[in-house]
């Protein structure tokens, strides 16, 4: 599986879930009340897809650059941020209309990003291909300005905030589990959390931290106020990102090496007794807490399962894999109408969607 493993930092597709709020409590803030549309990031042809939560359709298509990568969304601005990998720039989206604002220099390729709402704050890591991934970008929402570029690690990951702590966590092949204090943006201390650390997630009401380990087919659970580590759960084969669910207490883990996705009991720490079959090379994963849905992106097939939450199962496969002619034009193979790729904000108006079960 060290094939998957060096593809993964090649090639990230990203499923985020837009956040719409009013009056917002300070819960709200952090565990959104209604959502509407899902954003997949497709590095392989350069744009992201927006999907309806409501009837998991295919909405919009848009050209965001180079390589797309991972999406943020400041809920309170209606505004989403696009992390490249080539390019070294985060592009911003309005989330209204799913129209390009602008596009932010930051200087080196980027892959992860994740945002403080109560602050709105966008932090994005560097990539760690070729050359190592070691800087911390802060952006201020309000303005699209970068305002911080720090050293943090040496070979970064993933990034995870907790707003309620002024803390982000950030995963490093070689320092394991980075923290940061937000407020400074220095580093309180490293977790030598080990066997390549790359997803990860917190738990705010639970003092959780969840990583993922793609070398042990594990999951390590710490304690963010004591920072020791709790519990280390087995998972499927080659574990790549989490997703927690604040509302039902469950972790969704995609297991890149066997198409399935582990489930997990918060409140106890268990691990499901069976997985939930997916599709090819299972990557990214968006838990959409309202509809209580989780979106995973198969980057063997081009698909995104959408799982229930509740009775963890597949309950639809959206086909995001476009035709092969997709970027040539050619669109007969793929559904009736595709919009060019070259055209940003261009609506789809017809798409393949299979239900559960179909083939």
């Amino acid at each position: 599986m060290y094939r998957n493993r060096c593809l993964t930092a090649v090639i990230i597709i990203f499923l985020v879930s837009r956040l719409v709020s009013a009056s917002l409590s300070e819960r709200d803030l952090v565990q959104p009340v209604d959502t509407s549309t899902v954003y997949v990031s497709k590095i392989l042809d350069g744009t992201v897809v927006v999907i309806d939560v409501s009837t998991d359709e295919i909405i919009a298509i848009l050209r965001t650059g180079s390589n797309p990568a991972e999406v943020a969304i400041v809920d309170a601005l209606d505004r989403a941020y696009v992390a490249d990998l080539t390019d070294g720039t985060v592009t911003v989206i309005d989330t209204t209309d799913h129209s390009i604002e602008e596009t932010i220099a930051v200087g080196h390729p980027v892959a992860s990003a994740a945002v403080d709402q109560f602050v709105q704050r966008v932090y994005a890591l560097d990539f760690s291909n070729g050359t190592p991934g070691t800087n911390l970008h802060e952006i201020d929402a309000e303005t699209n300005i970068e305002i911080a570029d720090v050293t943090i690690g040496s070979r970064l990951q993933n990034i995870a905030v907790d707003p309620y702590g002024s803390r982000a966590y950030a995963t490093d092949f070689v320092d394991g589990v980075i923290i940061i204090d937000t407020s400074s943006l220095s580093v309180v201390t490293n977790l030598p959390v080990s066997n390549l650390p790359h997803g990860i997630a917190v738990h705010p009401d639970l003092n959780r931290l969840y990583v993922t380990q793609l070398d042990s087919d594990t999951v390590t659970v710490i304690d963010i106020t004591t920072h020791a580590v709790v519990d280390t759960l087995s998972v499927g084969d080659t574990p790549q990102w989490i997703g927690v669910d604040l509302i039902r207490n469950k972790a969704f883990v995609t297991n890149e090496g066997d198409g399935t996705v582990s489930v997990i009991d918060l409140s106890t720490n268990t691990v499901g007794p069976s997985t939930i079959p997916v599709g090819a090379d299972p990557l990214t994963v968006t838990i959409h807490e309202p509809a209580a849905k989780a979106y995973v992106y198969n980057l063997g097939d081009g698909t995104i399962s959408v799982i229930d939450t509740i009775n963890e199962t597949v309950i639809a496969t959206i086909d995001v894999l476009f035709a092969d002619g997709f970027e040539s034009g050619d669109t007969t193979r793929w559904s009736n109408t595709v919009p060019s790729a070259s055209v940003p904000g261009t609506e789809l108006r017809s798409y393949d969607k299979l239900s559960a079960g179909d083939s």
